[in-house]
């Protein structure tokens, strides 16, 4: 790693989102090591985009806001032009299939090994990648890192390779840890409405289709039909617009509108989670969701469907159930089997499987083996 004096990382956006989160820790890792960090951006639209212009020379491929005028770089150079003239780039880090773009013209503009980091799975590459973003992808990556077991499967489909390697996804375990602590879960439960006579189920992300918002009412109806001792609540979706008001026509035809809460997008997803007692993961895909390994620091069970991507790959018998693909009826089976005892081993097994098996400390020592293959 001594040879590696600067990186040049590659970002599709700076919103803050799970794989950008995951890039800003790595980035933070290496420029405490004393190497040289450079962020190339395509699109500068994103809440972290100060957070990362504060700590990093960060450069943008489109530029919705002018650049200050005083800016030492000038303004009529192109990003690529600034970084070449500037720097001998030792090592090139592309984040997500939606940066795989940009491949043959880092290649062509820099002689550096590149790593291709992927976070996607079929349904997300085909939305957010290239027509050809498979091909230039094995064509020009010297190293591909998959964040699961799952979107490695994925990628293998498309080329089997050797080149491909498996680094899981982490969140930051200790300041998790340190929020449940010190979360009082009673005051939560009641700032949000949440019965302590009910065992809740939890969801929580981006309610689009992949996630499922849907499915996950059709198993809290088949559910809440056999037993009123459980509540359901997904946090982060809008309370206006056009997808609230389908699902809330949904739930009054099924008779439950007011069974289930639903919690616009939040900084306090984890103390939500913290004070629910289960977490269901009802997406139709999911690379490998982050919020799962929140949930299960919160010591939660985790349910979740079979070929769905990382939650299956996270969930065994001893930490939750996983059922087959979409199938509401054995997904409301297993709920309706829950109790306290039962939540309490489950959810204590879950939290030790994150301590024991993900983490930064586990995945940034992967990462720097796949760089001192090229390095």
């Amino acid at each position: 790693m001594n040879k590696l004096k600067k990186i040049l990382f590659v970002s599709h956006d700076v919103n803050r989102a799970g794989a950008q989160l995951f890039l800003l820790s790595i980035m933070k890792y290496f420029k405490a090591s004393g190497t040289e960090v450079i962020l190339l951006v395509i699109n500068d639209w994103g809440n972290l985009k100060s957070e990362l212009e504060s700590q990093f020379e960060v450069h943008y491929v489109n530029q919705t806001t002018k650049p200050k005028k005083n800016s030492l770089f000038g303004g009529k150079k192109t990003a690529f032009e600034i970084i070449q003239n500037r720097h001998q780039i030792d090592l090139i880090y592309l984040n997500t299939i939606a940066s795989v773009e940009l491949l043959p013209k880092l290649n062509s503009l820099f002689s550096a090994p590149i790593i291709s980091h992927i976070h996607e799975l079929q349904y997300s590459i085909a939305q957010y990648g290239s027509i050809n973003s498979m091909e230039l992808l094995f064509d020009f990556s010297t190293r591909i890192i998959a964040c699961s077991q799952a979107v490695a499967d994925n990628l293998f489909l498309y080329k089997s390779t050797n080149r491909l390697r498996v680094v899981h996804s982490f969140v930051e375990n200790v300041e998790i840890l340190e929020t449940c602590k010190k979360s009082d879960k009673a005051a939560f439960r009641a700032k949000y409405g949440l019965s302590n006579e009910k065992i809740w189920v939890c969801a929580c992300g981006n309610a689009d289709w992949r996630k499922a918002p849907d499915i996950f009412l059709q198993i809290a109806a088949a559910t809440l039909k056999k037993s009123n001792k459980f509540g359901f609540l997904w946090i982060g979706i809008p309370n206006e617009g056009e997808q609230i008001s389908q699902l809330k026509y949904d739930a009054n035809k099924f008779g439950i509108l007011d069974s289930i809460k639903w919690i616009s997008p939040t900084k306090e997803a984890v103390e939500i989670i913290n004070a629910s007692d289960v977490f269901l993961v009802s997406s139709r895909e999911d690379p490998f969701p982050l919020v799962v390994l929140e949930a299960a620091l919160s010591d939660k069970p985790i349910l979740g469907f079979k070929n769905t991507g990382g939650a299956d790959e996270f969930i065994d018998e001893t930490c939750g159930s996983k059922v087959d693909y979409l199938d509401v009826a054995q997904m409301s089976s297993e709920i309706l089997k829950l109790d306290s005892e039962k939540i309490t081993r489950l959810g204590l097994n879950a939290k030790n499987k994150v301590l024991n098996n993900y983490g930064f400390n586990i995945s940034i020592k992967k990462i720097e083996g796949v760089i001192n293959e090229i390095i």
